[in-house]
């Protein structure tokens, strides 16, 4: 048993040595040794996504660019009009036999925390999607967000020998590197979704499911544009901590950059640290408020943010207005009240279909998308009023009427059932 863990921690200790100091790393230091669980197998050294260089968590303002035009801010216009739809299913992908590929396919799946509502409804979708559909096995793991749960649950899915690993949600893959190779070197491919979008692989793992999450920030900035025609002084908010925030903020900054010009508008960004949503943030950007008058929206770019940009809000009496993205009940139930401006929704059901289907093309040696179909819904409290007016059924929850039922046909189609 000795010479076993010895082999582990060897094996966690390499992997370890290669992982760059980030804040990602001081969130959640106290990283458990997956390896009282599973042994290591001897295999070829695994190859990494070669990160990206850091991305400056600020947005420019080039003093030469000239405002934008009438022609521009019609299009931006359209374009967050259309968003208001309810979305349609576009993909592309080829066809596949679901029960074919199903038969064999056993996937884990890992939420970064089982019990928040976003993943645990997701996770219900997945599992219950996948025994319609015939798939041979689906695990889950009970998670906290915590590095502990984490590392626990990837022992028990190499224990479990299933094919896949599916890690979903916003996981810190730093902080479990070295867990992440040792389901590798045991021959499972790991598979991530919630995190990267379609500009920048996740580091880590084998594959990523690629979503959009870019288009969330470029619409967040298109509804400010278009609401100040172009004059837009901007606080964002986003999170260091968070490689899904920092993707959706890198939608926003290229918009933001290609159409607001110095002249008019101006971008001050709040790169918040974890430990500082809903402690003490609210009044860092009730500072920043008071200190800028200038300040018109507020866009949120991680949704557990959007409490403390309420608070300040009221706190300093301002008509500021929030722009944020999210999924949760909660998140759609602040652009219900009109607390927020407006929100950027998707939906976790889609977002479980799609990573399905990925799994599926993934197991059965399928051509993979470069971006799979998972769309943003722009919800104020307007639309989400109308869609209540002219929906005919009782219904338990937003999503089934923001997102209707669309992707359900196109990938039963897409999948022969």
């Amino acid at each position: 048993m000795k010479k076993k863990l010895l082999s582990v921690l060897l094996l966690v200790s390499v992997a370890a040595s290669g992982m760059l100091l980030s804040a990602c790393e001081q969130k959640k230091p106290n990283q458990s040794d997956a390896s009282s669980k599973v042994s290591a197998v001897s295999t070829p050294q695994i190859s990494r996504v070669t990160p990206a260089s850091s991305e400056p968590m600020e947005v420019s303002m080039d003093e030469k660019k000239p405002r934008m035009t009438e022609a521009q801010l019609t299009d931006l216009n359209k374009k967050v009009t259309a968003a208001q739809a309810i979305p349609s299913f576009t993909s592309t992908s080829e066809k596949l036999d679901c029960w074919e590929i199903g038969k064999t396919l056993t996937v884990s799946l890992i939420s970064e925390n089982s019990s928040a509502s976003f993943q645990s409804e997701l996770e219900r979708n997945f599992k219950r999607t996948a025994d319609r559909l015939g798939v041979k096995t689906v695990t889950s793991a009970e998670t906290d967000s915590s590095v502990s749960s984490l590392n626990d649950a990837l022992a028990q899915a190499v224990q479990d020998k299933n094919g896949m690993i599916m890690l979903s949600g916003d996981i810190m893959k730093d902080t479990i590197a070295g867990s992440i190779e040792l389901a590798q070197a045991n021959g499972i491919k790991v598979v991530s979704a919630g995190t990267a979008g379609t500009h920048q692989p996740d580091r880590y793992v084998d594959y990523t499911v690629p979503i959009p999450y870019e288009n969330a920030g470029a619409l967040m900035a298109d509804w400010g544009i278009v609401k100040t025609k172009g004059k837009v002084h901007a606080l964002v908010v986003t999170c260091s901590e968070s490689g899904l925030s920092q993707t959706i903020f890198h939608g926003f900054k290229q918009e933001f950059e290609q159409y607001v010009s110095a002249d008019d508008g101006s971008c001050t960004v709040v790169n918040a640290t974890a430990i500082e949503l809903g402690n003490g943030l609210a009044n860092k950007i009730k500072t920043m408020l008071e200190n800028d008058r200038k300040i018109n929206y507020i866009f949120v770019c991680d949704d557990t943010a959007i409490k403390d940009a309420i608070s300040a809000v009221v706190q300093t009496g301002t008509d500021t207005k929030i722009v944020a993205t999210g999924g949760t009940q909660e998140d759609m139930d602040y652009a219900q009240s009109g607390s927020i401006d407006m929100l950027v929704a998707h939906s976790y059901e889609w977002t479980a279909y799609a990573m399905l289907d990925y799994a599926m093309r993934l197991s059965g040696g399928l051509t993979l998308p470069t971006e799979q179909d998972v769309p943003f819904r722009v919800l104020t409290k307007d639309v989400i009023k109308k869609a209540i007016d002219e929906y005919k059924d009782s219904f338990d929850t937003f999503h089934e009427i923001c997102f209707g039922d669309a992707f359900v046909t196109g990938y039963n189609n897409l999948w022969n059932y």
